[in-house]
């Protein structure tokens, strides 16, 4: 019995680590995404105003 108990416990454990990883990939794949819109942002901004600098000589 006590080690049906063990094994509850570690299975447990497997479930909150299995849990812990896949938010901590979630997080990590709202962080690259926010990264990626702000270069995308950026470089639109940067581009439309080497596009505007042009239009104007």
């Amino acid at each position: 019995m006590s080690d049906n108990r063990e094994e509850n416990s570690t299975d447990g454990h497997s479930v909150s680590k299995l849990y812990d990883d896949i938010e901590r990939e979630k997080e990590d794949r709202f962080v690259k995404f926010m990264i990626e819109i702000m270069v995308s942002l950026t470089l639109k901004e940067l581009y439309g105003q080497e596009n505007d600098d042009s239009h104007q000589s």
